[in-house]
C-alpha cells in the first residue's frame, strides 16, 4: 500500500475534500456565534457592515452545508448513476471556491460589502461548478431512475438562485433582497436537498440493516415534500398564511417515520441517527404551524428544522461515509453516539430558548456554546477517519 501524506489523502476523495473544511467551518462558526452570544449577556456584540442576525443566517445557509453535499453527491451522485466518477480538478476546485466565499465573507463583515460580494460571487461559482458536473454525469448515464440526482441538481439550482438575491442585496439594488434569499435557501434549497438524500438512502441502508425490512419510498411522497418545501418558502416570502401547509406536512413526516419504522432503528444506534434525524421535521412543521396562529415565535420552527433536522441529520450522514470510506466497522463508537445525543439536546435548548419569555438569552448562549463544543469533538472523532489512511489498505 503506498503511503499519503494527510494532504495528498484530502485531494484524492471526494468526501474528504468536502468534509475536512465543511467540518472545520462548522466548528470556527458555531464557535464565533457563541462568542457572540456571550457578549450579549454581558451586554455588548461584535460590530459587523450587516446586522447580526444576517450575517448568522447567510453564514449558516451557505457556510456549513454545501461542504457536506459536496463531498456526499461527488461520492453518491456516480453511484446513483452508474457513471464515472468525477476528475480530481473538479471535487477539489469546488470546495475550495466554497471556502474561499466563506473566507471573504468572514473578512467582508469587518470591511464591507467589496468581501462580502466577492464571498457571493465564490460561492455562486462553486454551485455553478456543481450543476455543471452533476448535469453533465445525469446526461451520461443510461440508468433508467434518474430522479433523485435531478431533485439535487435542482435544489442547487435554487442555491445559486439564493445566491443571485444575495448579490443584489449587499449590492444595494434590492432592499429585500435578504427576505428572498433567506427563503429560498431554506425551502428551495436545504430542505429540498436533505429531503432528496434522505428519500433515497435512508430506507436503503434501513433494508441493509433492520430484517425483515419492506423498502418504501414511493415518488409521490418525495414530490409531495418538495412542493410543500417550495410552496412553504414561496408563502413566506409573500407573507401568505402558511399554517395549514404546514399542518399537513407535519402529519405526512410523522407518518413517514412511522412507516419507515423508526422504533426497530433504535436498536443499531449509527442508523438510529438517521432515522432520530428525520423525526424532527413533524414536531418541527407543527412548530411553524402554531407560529403561523400567532401562539409562538416563528424561530422555534426555524430552529427545529435547522439544527433538529439538518444538523443531526448531517452528522448522521456524514459519520456513515466517513466511516464507511476508511474502512471502518458501520457502527457508532459510544462517543460518536453521546455527540449525536446531545446535539438533539441543543435542538431542544434552542427551540425553548425561542419559545421561553425569562431565560431566552441564557438559553441561546447555552445552546451555542454547546453546539460549538460538539463540533468541536465531532472534528476530533472525524480526524483520523479523513486525514489518515483507510484501515482496510484500500484507496480512497
Amino acid at each position: 500500500m503506498s503511503r499519503h501524506t494527510p494532504l495528498e489523502l484530502i485531494t484524492r476523495a471526494p468526501h474528504r475534500t468536502g468534509f475536512v473544511p465543511g467540518i472545520a467551518a462548522a466548528a470556527l462558526l458555531t464557535l464565533a456565534w457563541a462568542a457572540e452570544l456571550g457578549l450579549r449577556l454581558a451586554g455588548g456584540s461584535v460590530a459587523t457592515s450587516i446586522a447580526v442576525s444576517q450575517a448568522h443566517g447567510l453564514l449558516m445557509l451557505y457556510g456549513i452545508f454545501p461542504f457536506f453535499m459536496c463531498g456526499f453527491c461527488y461520492t453518491a451522485v456516480p453511484r446513483w448513476l452508474n457513471v464515472d466518477a468525477p476528475a480530481a480538478r473538479s471535487f477539489v476546485t469546488m470546495p475550495l471556491l466554497l471556502l474561499a466565499g466563506v473566507l471573504c465573507w468572514l473578512v467582508g463583515l469587518r470591511l464591507g460589502s467589496s468581501w462580502l460580494l466577492a464571498g457571493t460571487a465564490a460561492q455562486l461559482a462553486a454551485f455553478s461548478g456543481l450543476i455543471a458536473t452533476l448535469g453533465a454525469m445525469i446526461r451520461r448515464s443510461t440508468v433508467a431512475d434518474k430522479q433523485h440526482a435531478r431533485w439535487v441538481v435542482a435544489g442547487f439550482a435554487l442555491a445559486a438562485t439564493g445566491l443571485i438575491f444575495a448579490l443584489l442585496w449587499l449590492s444595494g439594488l434590492l432592499a429585500n433582497g435578504w427576505w428572498w434569499t433567506r427563503h429560498i435557501a431554506l425551502y428551495g434549497f436545504l430542505l429540498p436537498v436533505f429531503l432528496t438524500v434522505t428519500h433515497r438512502m435512508l430506507p436503503f441502508f434501513s433494508s441493509s440493516v433492520l430484517k425483515p425490512y419492506t423498502v418504501w419510498r414511493p415518488y409521490w411522497l418525495l414530490q409531495l415534500w418538495l412542493a410543500g418545501s417550495v410552496l412553504h418558502g414561496a408563502l413566506g416570502i409573500a407573507l401568505l398564511p402558511q399554517w395549514p401547509l404546514d399542518l399537513l406536512l407535519a402529519a405526512l413526516f410523522g407518518y413517514t417515520s412511522w412507516r419507515w419504522q423508526l422504533r426497530r432503528s433504535l436498536a443499531v444506534p449509527l442508523l438510529a441517527m438517521l432515522h432520530l434525524a428525520f423525526a424532527w421535521l413533524a414536531p418541527a412543521f407543527l412548530l411553524q404551524a402554531l407560529s403561523g396562529l400567532g401562539w409562538i415565535s416563528p424561530l422555534a420552527g426555524l430552529h427545529a428544522i435547522t439544527i433538529g433536522f439538518f444538523i443531526t441529520m448531517l452528522v448522521g450522514f456524514a459519520s456513515r461515509v466517513m466511516l464507511g470510506h476508511s474502512g471502518r466497522p458501520l457502527q457508532a463508537s459510544p462517543a460518536l453516539w453521546r455527540v449525536y445525543l446531545l446535539l438533539h439536546a441543543v435542538a431542544v435548548l434552542r427551540v425553548a430558548a425561542d419559545i421561553a419569555t425569562g431565560a431566552a438569552n441564557l438559553l441561546l448562549a447555552v445552546a451555542a456554546i454547546l453546539l460549538a463544543l460538539l463540533f468541536a469533538g465531532w472534528l476530533q472523532l472525524g480526524t483520523p477517519w479523513l486525514l489518515r489512511q483507510r484501515v482496510d489498505g484500500k484507496e480512497g
